[in-house]
């Protein structure tokens, strides 16, 4: 681990900014994505974005043991979950953007008119369905949107959680923090109505396994309502004020483990599952 603590005349540098003049080995983006991977600390607590303003007297700190340079985005055929002529299902692997340049490019020389259906964050590991045509993707936006699609995730939680609950609120917009949108529980007139039941699957010392039901699809829903209920996502440092557990992901662990929904040709109900990524079959801390 490197540190550094922060000079009076680079006070109001970029976190960035300030370790690329002392780290000119690694390249912008590498270090851009060794911050989003958990791995820099400011004053002991975990930064995940680069253009935090730094001020004089901070301590930095760096891992850079074991690290490594983003790879290059490349479609894993392993990774492809089912394909026909109407839609794409892909395991989504964690550190890909659900947008234009990140998932969406896999496809661009040969489907360029393929569209998301939906997203998941850029962490989240999981099921991703892509539409073939505006018809397609129509059909399955209107699946969601009147709430047919089942969905089920896991989650690595701080603490150890009840055996299972619901939690349902309004969820709105709270606040903007280094240019992300935090959301949380507002009231019904300022925010739209969110429920998730999870379940625990199991438990170690200091975290639990749960499974997550979103009834509903709201930005950040599962991360905002296990945060909310004092068992955030570990790894998910945007939510989590406090972890209690010792372990530090280098990602949020959430996954979308499976999804069901309506064929849109054939209105036969099919489900897709991924498989559990690697980061989740260690023995809980």
């Amino acid at each position: 681990m490197s540190e550094w603590i922060v000079p009076s005349e680079e006070s109001g540098s970029k976190l960035l900014s300030f370790l690329a003049n002392r780290l000119k080995q690694y390249s912008a983006r590498s270090l851009k994505g060794l911050i989003e991977k958990n791995r820099c600390q400011i004053n002991e607590r975990t930064e995940r974005f680069a253009s935090t303003t730094l001020g004089k007297g901070d301590r930095v700190s760096l891992h850079l043991e074991n690290s490594s340079l983003p790879s290059p985005l490349i479609l894993d055929p392993t990774r492809l979950l089912f394909e026909d002529e109407a839609l794409i299902v892909y395991d989504k692997p964690p550190g890909i953007n659900s947008d234009e340049k990140g998932i969406l490019a896999l496809w661009k020389s040969t489907l360029p008119a393929l569209q998301l259906v939906h997203r998941l964050d850029r962490d989240t590991t999981g099921v991703l369905l892509l539409a073939k045509s505006p018809t397609i993707f129509e059909s399955l936006v209107r699946q969601f949107q009147q709430l047919q699609v089942r969905k089920r995730y896991f989650a690595i939680v701080d603490g150890i959680t009840d055996a299972k609950g619901k939690i349902e609120n309004y969820l709105g917009k709270k606040r903007a923090y280094a240019g992300q949108t935090i959301w949380g529980a507002v009231s019904s007139l300022h925010g739209l109505y969110a429920c998730t039941e999870w379940e625990r699957l199991r438990k170690g010392r200091m975290a639990s396994l749960v499974t997550c039901y979103p009834k509903t699809g709201r930005t950040h829903q599962i991360r905002v309502h296990m945060a909310e209920m004092g068992h955030p996502v570990l790894g998910d440092f945007q939510y989590g004020k406090r972890f209690y557990c010792p372990y530090r992901p280098s990602r949020t662990l959430l996954h979308s483990e499976q999804i069901c929904f309506l064929h849109p040709l054939t209105g036969v109900s099919v489900c897709f599952k991924a498989p559990l990524p690697s980061d989740f079959c260690s023995d809980l801390t």
